[in-house]
């Protein structure tokens, strides 16, 4: 079965009775980011005023104010609320109140916005605003959305946005209680115990990847906080961090790599596990050993991740991201562990030396179920020089639009090789991958201080009889990457599809100014501090294209790539390049 084709040539620029709760809860099983709804007599029993009856049922008498939230806000932010305005992911919309319009799930308002707004994330930037009421603005949002969405619904109600918001609302019950009027509490620990029943029915089946993280960090922080008012929060408790404890486990690979084999969301899924060791200490109680064993892990493959300028390195959806919170998180783990030259177990090779890095993906896609944001990206590598980019992949972001994202996950979105502008891995319709690139192997070497990966990949065998091998060396002082791409039958047979064309692609970061040489036969490129380095290739004619970087959250800026083309002959490829760093 053939594989969708990229379509640029020159890449990018180029979630009653105790039955009947339980269906219900099953059909609400959507994943995180999706807006999928329960079937239709679901819907309706789930927004009747019977099932609020049944989330409203023995309001806790006590509240423990858990762990308060120490990661800072955003106050440019936080001011723009102020005055009426809320941004997200590139969006902005208006919170006015009392307008007869309720924000919360306005019709035509995009979905991304919407899940932002509902997730009340953004309480720590009203807390950091310095703006005089601030806290009396926030009590009087979370009562505006309780007299407003009380019941259930498909946006404000959806399992990943309601854990979410659960999080915040405990997190910062301290601050919000300096301005709230006495009977403030009351409102606030009945809306949130509705919250808690209704997320626990939710939460039975359907869980997948850091979604599960995300709402079972919810359940533990209610639990805690109604710890005191009776033994069912006691045993729900116990149960939750028994149910992360064991998911961690085989969660994180042994190499400390998520299962999403994605940046951003190792640094998010270390963040949560770091807020649920805190919460239990606030209630003077022990982190399961997995979650600390877990944290052990994450934490040096996200040093593992970052580039010389802090940022993450851009494979399966990742974005350069907050380096200051990163800094933070990597600070709170309370690991000194350095960056690892390799994950064994995710396939992800590191080289250093000198001023010069490189993080290359060697290893299998993401498995079924893990696959949603994934990107055809096997071989693929990034380069850095100090703390500039020099060789990138073209990154995503949530905010951006819905084409792109999917055109980002294509293998031409990738500085790895491309043949017959075909994706190594097939990125279906729905989302998912098939077809993966398979068979993925990596040997690596030292020898006086230079080192190899040699890799190879077979997800263009079924359908033309190629393998793409691909071999790297950096020398000791960082200052020479030479590279060979390789297109050729499998066990020195012939390649039954011949004379396909292959490009291999180098896209540059945004700051890199790129010319061809006049001889025709290299580039040159320019990096912001005035440091040059030159690409050089046999085996391939070698030009400049149009690319788009949308490695920084809300932007798309144009660039360039260097592309590598030829045609693959039943022989055989081998394609040679050297990016040497020059002087002057």
């Amino acid at each position: 079965m053939r594989r969708p084709r990229d379509s640029r040539s020159n890449g990018p620029a180029a979630a009653g009775s105790r039955p009947l709760l339980s269906t219900i809860a099953r059909a609400l099983a959507a994943p995180a980011g999706a807006l999928s709804r329960p079937p239709r007599i679901g819907r309706w029993l789930l927004s009747s005023p019977l099932y609020s009856l049944t989330v409203g049922y023995g309001t806790p008498r006590s509240f423990f104010a858990v762990a308060p939230d120490p990661w800072p806000g955003d106050s440019n932010r936080g001011r723009r609320m102020m005055s009426g305005e809320f941004a997200a992911h590139g969006m902005v919309g208006t919170i006015a109140l009392d307008t007869g319009n309720p924000p919360w799930q306005r019709p035509g308002t995009p979905a991304l916005w919407l899940d932002a707004l509902n997730g009340f994330a953004w309480l720590r930037d009203l807390r950091d605003c310095g703006e005089p009421g601030a806290a009396h603005f926030a009590v009087r949002l979370i009562d505006d959305w309780t007299n407003c969405e009380w019941r259930w619904s498909p946006v404000t109600w959806r399992r990943d946005v309601l854990a979410t918001r659960m999080v915040a609302w405990i997190r910062h019950y301290d601050w919000l209680a300096t301005a709230a009027d006495p009977a403030f509490a009351r409102r606030f620990v009945a809306s949130l115990a509705r919250q808690r029943v209704h997320l626990r029915r939710a939460m039975r089946g359907g869980l997948v990847g850091r979604e599960t993280v995300v709402v079972l960090k919810a359940m533990i922080f209610a639990d805690l906080a109604f710890l005191h008012d009776g033994k069912r929060y006691a045993k729900s408790l116990e149960q939750s961090l028994a149910r992360l404890a064991k998911f961690v486990k085989r969660y994180v690979a042994h190499d400390g790599v998520v299962a999403e084999r994605a940046p951003h969301i190792q640094v998010e899924v270390l963040r949560d596990l770091l807020d649920v060791r805190a919460a239990l200490a606030s209630a003077e109680q022990r982190a399961p050993a997995e979650i600390v064993a877990a944290i052990d892990r994450l934490a040096p493959m996200l040093r593992f991740f970052r580039h010389g300028d802090g940022g993450l390195s851009l494979f399966n959806g990742a974005s350069e991201g907050d380096r200051t919170l990163m800094d933070l998180v990597l600070a709170r783990s309370g690991s000194s562990d350095g960056a690892p030259a390799m994950a064994l177990q995710s396939g992800f090779q590191r080289l250093s030396a000198g001023t010069s890095l490189v993080i290359a993906d060697a290893g299998s896609p993401p498995g079924r179920g893990m696959d949603g944001i994934a990107h055809a990206g096997t071989l693929s590598f990034e380069m850095s020089a100090a703390h500039e980019r020099l060789i990138v992949n073209c990154g995503t972001y949530p905010g951006a639009p819905k084409e792109w994202r999917q055109l980002m996950r294509y293998t031409a979105a990738h500085s790895t090789g491309v043949v017959d502008d075909t994706n190594s891995t097939e990125i279906t319709d729905h989302g998912a991958l098939e077809y993966r690139a398979g068979n993925v192997l990596v040997d690596r070497a030292e020898d006086q201080g230079a080192q190899w990966l040699d890799m190879s990949h077979d997800g263009y065998r079924s359908l033309f009889g190629i393998i793409h091998r691909r071999r790297l060396w950096l020398s000791p002082d960082g200052g020479d990457l030479r590279g060979e791409d390789m297109f050729a039958g499998p066990e020195n047979k012939p390649v039954s599809v011949p004379d396909k064309r292959f490009i291999v692609r180098f896209h540059l970061h945004p700051s890199v100014k790129a010319t061809l040489a006049q001889s025709g036969q290299s580039v040159l490129m320019r990096l912001p501090s005035g440091r040059g380095w030159k690409l050089r290739a046999s085996g391939a004619g070698i030009g400049l294209a149009e690319s788009i970087y949308l490695g920084e959250d809300g932007r798309q800026r144009r660039t360039e790539q260097i592309v590598l083309v030829g045609q693959v002959p039943a022989e055989g490829i081998n394609v040679k390049w050297a990016l040497t760093r020059t002087e002057g």
